[in-house]
């Protein structure tokens, strides 16, 4: 786990230069996550909502670096994001334990002329290497953005899932 951690501090360092406008960029996502995918990743729009629990959302403009947004396509490339099917669900026989409350994750990507929405209920617990690989790829995103200055001044968020 140390090793994944490091790699993604790497990443995430090496990830640090002005960004581009979403008109002129051929890589795009709106990425949705966390319990009822309620935090949202817009680079469309240029934006980050972020789910404050019983305060409900905010939102604030927020913009990834050309390189930033270069290391979410790279790792998508990596783990064959594109291949994988449009909901994605775990195969039964992986299954070692349900969780509850459970985090969503909506996928819309753009990438040149391709688009790819992926859906995922990560509600089980496995041993499948799709899921592996797609938990690596938020790992990335997620470490992306609080590694921002912008994420560290957003409200904390109040309460709990059940």
């Amino acid at each position: 786990m140390k090793w994944l951690l490091s790699i993604l501090a790497l990443l995430v360092m090496s990830c640090s230069d002005s960004g581009t406008s979403p008109e002129s960029r051929n890589f795009d996502l709106k990425f949705s996550y966390g319990v009822l995918a309620r935090n949202v990743l817009n680079t469309f729009e240029n934006t980050y909502t972020k789910d404050l629990v019983v305060d409900g959302t905010t939102t604030v403009p927020f913009a990834l670096s050309d390189s930033e947004l270069q290391c979410i396509s790279s790792k998508m490339s990596e783990i064959g994001f594109f291949s994988y099917p449009d909901t994605f669900v775990v195969p039964g026989a992986d299954t070692l334990a349900y969780v509850t409350p459970h985090s969503t994750f909506i996928f819309d990507v753009k990438d040149n002329s391709t688009t790819k929405r992926l859906y995922w209920s990560d509600c089980i617990i496995s041993q499948d290497t799709n899921a592996a690989k797609l938990r690596e790829l938020v790992s990335v995103i997620v470490g992306i953005i609080q590694s921002n200055p912008k994420y560290s001044q957003l409200p904390p968020a109040y309460g709990g899932y059940q």
